[in-house]
């Protein structure tokens, strides 16, 4: 198999040759790391993700003016080297925020929250602005050669959700059912993003038809091997790796540990993607990095 029969077969819970690997992120100041400069091109990226093995890259979007207090125009927003990622030979996920995200950066979140709660009529038109402009992305996108999307939206803390399931389900998750649902009529997989702990929702993820759960945050309590019985049958699951362990020195023995604990709960058939639960940073240490996924590709 290659990179993108590999991810498109995990995501169908298909059988695969072999755990496919990929993080939400990947900071440039680690990728310097590894070149010794501050100039970084696509070349170097590239060459980031093929030393480590990965799968698939996710594009983020860059919107032009940043400080306006009002969501962009569809045009006003870019991902930064579209067509060089898409010509590779990687599975490419685009990330597009969600009511919540987009609410929390324009609004702050005390504001979004009351919105949400008692001007439900506000938090709704904000909402279905937030649909329109990702299914406009969407479309772009899919003509552009995109191969999936994350729907980023962290309605999660620690400890549960940031409001009543109640709440969320009649305020946020049709919503984001619609865009499911319209991104894959243009035939692109749907991973749902949040941080935090989402016992209470999960059933709520699934039936709004995502493909996929991007993250599962071990701190927050989200048990890989729980989610996958429940779920493994509607949804597949990438991230839950701590990476704490990346940051922290560790033995390679500890490493490998912590690699063949979470494949063997997420189950090494399929409907799994490897990855850490937050993605790749500067503080992290680049041989670690390098040592869990040559651990996983060789599981």
């Amino acid at each position: 198999m290659n990179h993108k029969t590999r991810v498109a077969a995990a995501i169908k819970r298909q059988p695969v040759d072999r755990i496919p690997c990929a993080e939400l992120v990947i900071a440039d100041a680690l990728i310097q790391t590894m070149f010794g400069q501050t100039e970084l091109v696509f070349r170097h990226r590239l060459e980031f993700v093929q030393t480590l093995g990965l799968d698939a890259v996710c594009l983020h979007p860059v919107v032009a003016d940043e400080s306006s207090a009002r969501l962009p125009a569809p045009q006003a927003v870019v991902f930064g080297e579209l067509q060089d990622w898409t010509k590779s030979d990687l599975f490419t996920f685009a990330v597009l925020d969600g009511p919540m995200g987009w609410g929390f950066r324009l609004l702050g979140f005390e504001q979004l929250m009351t919105r949400m709660i008692r001007h439900h009529e506000d938090f709704l038109e904000l909402t279905a602005a937030v649909e329109q402009l990702n299914m406009s992305l969407m479309d772009r996108l899919a003509a552009s050669g995109i191969n999936g999307i994350i729907l980023a939206d962290d309605i999660a803390f620690n400890q549960g959700v940031i409001a009543r399931p109640s709440l969320l389900r009649q305020s946020l998750f049709p919503s984001l059912a619609r865009q499911t649902a319209h991104a894959q009529q243009l035939g692109l997989p749907v991973f749902f993003h949040s941080d935090g702990n989402l016992a209470l929702v999960l059933a709520d993820i699934a039936a709004a038809g995502f493909d996929g759960l991007q993250c599962l945050e071990t701190l927050a309590g989200m048990d890989i091997g729980a989610v996958k019985q429940q779920y493994g049958r509607k949804l597949c699951l990438w991230g839950n790796l701590d990476p704490a362990a990346l940051i922290e020195p560790h033995s390679r023995e500890f490493l490998e540990q912590a690699v063949r604990k979470i494949a063997a709960a997420a189950g090494r058939g399929s409907g799994f993607i490897f990855g850490t639960s937050s993605g790749l940073f500067a503080p992290m240490r680049l041989e670690s990095i390098k040592s869990v996924y040559a651990i996983i590709r060789n599981l």
